[in-house]
């Protein structure tokens, strides 16, 4: 997500824990996301993000699908969510000896679709499963996508502590095959905290990934966000990221607003 955040997924991540949002609802957001980071390139890139989400959510149930629009700047070698990849005449990917080859290229992303279940283990702790595919709608001429279809499988474990929640997670991303791009199977893992404040949820995230190629940094960041209630339908959030990583970029940030219809 951080967050450009494995092709911009993350953008619909620092909600309220799912935990703790009890009713059943549909809701939609639109936000920006800016980032910019060397990657491991001699040159930065910078990305822009703007992603389009849709979630419905019932009972221990949550589905949530995400479209961005994307626009990078920078070597090709990188990927917008997977950092520095290497591919044919797309520059050195975090680690090759080629000359690093840039450009200006937009378009559409690759969509993610999720889903996520929630097992109540006691009133205060829960473990949520979550199955999500990345489809190859992101164009691999303008290196704005590998053009394989990944799905991802992650346990997380959250404890609420009255206004403050805690969760660890883990899980592994199944990379598709291409001819472009020779990707590994990949480790993830993090952990957040959250405080509930009023009408206002702050959270502190880590995130960690492994590199898609033996070539390919990991992926390590830090994440700031609030999310304001500023009515029942309607809620604003925002973030700012750091990575610890090449794999990650050097800052960024992003804001969305999020509709919500439910009872």
């Amino acid at each position: 997500m951080t967050r450009m955040l494995a092709a911009t997924a993350a953008l619909c991540a620092f909600a309220l824990p799912q935990a703790a949002l009890a009713q059943d609802f549909v809701q939609f957001g639109v936000g920006a996301d800016y980032s910019s980071g060397d990657y491991g390139e001699d040159a930065d890139t910078t990305m822009l993000a703007v992603p389009v989400s849709a979630k419905l959510k019932t009972g221990d149930l949550a589905v949530r699908v995400s479209v961005p629009w994307v626009s990078v700047d920078g070597p090709t070698g990188v990927i917008p969510g997977d950092g520095g990849v290497r591919g044919p005449g797309r520059g050195n990917g975090g680690g090759g000896t080629d000359p690093v080859e840039t450009a200006s290229r937009s378009g559409l992303g690759d969509i993610v679709a999720a889903a996520t279940y929630s097992f109540g283990l006691s009133d205060a702790t829960y473990f949520d499963v979550t199955g999500k595919v990345k489809l190859p709608t992101a164009s691999v001429e303008k290196s704005l996508g590998t053009g394989t279809t990944d799905f991802t499988l992650q346990g997380e474990l959250m404890q609420v502590f009255g206004d403050v929640s805690a969760a660890v997670r883990a899980g592994r991303r199944f990379n598709g095959e291409s001819d472009d791009f020779a990707l590994d199977d990949v480790w993830l893992g993090g952990a957040s905290l959250f405080l509930v404040s009023g009408d206002t949820t702050w959270g502190l995230d880590y995130d960690w990934r492994d590199g898609s190629l033996p070539t390919a940094p990991n992926r390590s960041e830090v994440t700031g966000s609030a999310t304001h209630k500023l009515s029942d339908g309607l809620r604003l959030q925002g973030y700012a990221y750091t990575g610890l990583a090449d794999g990650s970029p050097d800052i960024g940030g992003g804001v969305q607003v999020l509709v919500r219809l439910g009872r």
